[in-house]
C-alpha cells in the first residue's frame, strides 16, 4: 500500500512540473539588432504640368524588303559564294548550278530554230509560186488554199522553235543565280553537290535600311493616327536608344477579329541595330495634357524598368513607374502622384525600399 501511495505522489509531481505556466519559463536573452544610420538624400516635389501626351503602342520590326531566292533551274550546285550575314549587291552571284545540261539543251533548241527558219524560207518560195500559178489559173482554188495553209503552219512552227531556243538560252543563263537586290544574306539553304529544281530555295536576302515597324493600333486610338506622324521606337536590345521613325502606311480597315489597325513606320537603320523580328515599343506624341512630373534625376533606370523613391515619414518607399517625355528638366510619370509629394532626387547607391532617410 505504501508503494502505491509513493508512485501516485511521484506521478502528481511530474504532472505539475509539465503544466508549469509559460511566464514561469526562463526567458531567452533578446538578440542584438543592428540599425543602419539614416541615408542623407536630396528631395524634390511632384508638380502637375502640361506635358506631351504620349500614346504607347507595340509592334514588330520587319525588313523593308526580303526575298527567298529560288533556283529557277534544275541541276547540281557546283559553287556557292555567300554566307549568313554577308552583304550583297543586286546582281551579285549567289551560287552556280552545273550548266552543261542546260547548254546542251540550248544548243539543240537553237539548231531546231535554225532548221525551222530554213523551212520557212522554202515555204515562202512555195507560197510565191502558188500565188503566180493561181493568178494564171493553173491551179484550183482548193490547191491554192492548201499551199497557203502549209506556208502559214511552217511560219508558226518556226516561231515556236525560236521561242524554245530563247527559253533554253534563258535557262542556261539561270544556272548563275544572282541577288535580286541590295541587302544582307539571312540564310543559305544549299551546299555544293546538292541537286536543285526551279522552286528550290537557294538563299534569303533582307534589305534592312530603312527598317519597317509594323504597329498594332487599338480601335479607341485610331482617330489619333495619321500618315506622316513622327514617333520613337524602342527595343530591349538597345535600352538606351530611341530610333526616330515616320508613319508611312496606314491600313484602310481594322482587322475584324482583333479590332485593331495595322500601320507601318519607316526608321533609318544604317548600323543594322534594328533587326527583323524584334519586338518594338512605339511612343507616339498626340498632343498635350496635364500630367504628374518629377525631376529627371529622380528616375532610376535599370534596363527597361524605371524606379522612383518617395520620401514618406523619414522612409524611402520604392515604386516601379511608367514614364513619358521630358520637358525643361522634368519627366512625366503615368502613375497617379499627388502634387507636392516629395521624391528623392539622385538616389544614392545602396538606397532600397524601406531605408531610413534624413
Amino acid at each position: 500500500m505504501s508503494k502505491l501511495v509513493l508512485t501516485l505522489s511521484t506521478a502528481a509531481a511530474l504532472l505539475l512540473a509539465g503544466c508549469k505556466k509559460p511566464e514561469e519559463a526562463t526567458p531567452e536573452k533578446p538578440k542584438s539588432v543592428t540599425t543602419l544610420p539614416p541615408v542623407k538624400v536630396e528631395l524634390g516635389a511632384v508638380t502637375h504640368e502640361k506635358m506631351p501626351r504620349l500614346l504607347t503602342l507595340t509592334g514588330s520590326v520587319v525588313a523593308d524588303r526580303q526575298s527567298e531566292i529560288a533556283a529557277n533551274v534544275s541541276g547540281r550546285v557546283t559553287a556557292t559564294y555567300v554566307e549568313r550575314g554577308m552583304p550583297v549587291k543586286a546582281g551579285q552571284v549567289i551560287a552556280v548550278v552545273d550548266a552543261r545540261a542546260a547548254g546542251f539543251q540550248a544548243a539543240a533548241a537553237t539548231a531546231q530554230s535554225q532548221a525551222a527558219q530554213t523551212q520557212v524560207a522554202l515555204a515562202k518560195q512555195e507560197c510565191d509560186r502558188a500565188d503566180t500559178l493561181f493568178g494564171q489559173g493553173a491551179i484550183a482554188k482548193a490547191e491554192y488554199d492548201r499551199l497557203k495553209s502549209q506556208c502559214t503552219a511552217q511560219l508558226y512552227n518556226a516561231n515556236a522553235a525560236q521561242a524554245n531556243a530563247d527559253l533554253a538560252g534563258k535557262l542556261a543563263g539561270d544556272t548563275v543565280i544572282r541577288a535580286p537586290m541590295d541587302g544582307i544574306i539571312g540564310e543559305r539553304y544549299v551546299n555544293v553537290g546538292e541537286y536543285v529544281q526551279p522552286p528550290t530555295r537557294v538563299a534569303s536576302v533582307f534589305s534592312v535600311n530603312p527598317a519597317r515597324i509594323s504597329i498594332s493600333v487599338p480601335e479607341p486610338a485610331v482617330g489619333r493616327i495619321q500618315e506622316g506622324q513622327s514617333l520613337d521606337v524602342e527595343v530591349s536590345s538597345w535600352p538606351d536608344r530611341k530610333f526616330p521613325a515616320t508613319v508611312r502606311f496606314v491600313s484602310p480597315a481594322l482587322r475584324a477579329q482583333t479590332r485593331d489597325l495595322i500601320i507601318e513606320a519607316s526608321a533609318k537603320n544604317e548600323d543594322g541595330a534594328l533587326k527583323p523580328g524584334m519586338f518594338a515599343t512605339v511612343k507616339l506624341v498626340t498632343g498635350e495634357e496635364e500630367q504628374p512630373t518629377v525631376p529627371v534625376d529622380a528616375i532610376k533606370t535599370d534596363g527597361n524598368v524605371r524606379r522612383l523613391f518617395i520620401a514618406r515619414t523619414q522612409t524611402a518607399v520604392e515604386f516601379v513607374v511608367r514614364t513619358g517625355l521630358t520637358k525643361d528638366g522634368r519627366i512625366a510619370v503615368f502613375e497617379p502622384l499627388a502634387a507636392d509629394t516629395q521624391v528623392i532626387v539622385r538616389p544614392p547607391p545602396g538606397l532600397a525600399d524601406g531605408s531610413a532617410i534624413q
